[in-house]
């Protein structure tokens, strides 16, 4: 656990409390879920691709066999 470092917030707001009682931003953590979250998309899309391209072969092949 990560305090802010610095002077403490004394102007009375409570904005200035609630951003002085933050966490410490931590950017790996960030950066390793952005990538799988990316990952998973890509993998999603590539999926959906697929799948739409063997409906559309299968529905073409069924046309073709109703109109001989």
């Amino acid at each position: 656990m990560a305090f802010p470092a610095g002077e403490p917030d004394n102007s009375g707001s409570l904005t200035g409390h609630i951003l002085a009682q933050g966490w410490a931003d931590n950017g790996t953590e960030r950066s390793s879920s952005t990538t799988r979250v990316v990952i998973v998309m890509a993998v999603a899309l590539v999926m959906l691709v697929a799948i739409s391209v063997l409906v559309v072969l299968v529905a073409n092949n069924a046309l073709n066999g109703l109109l001989e």
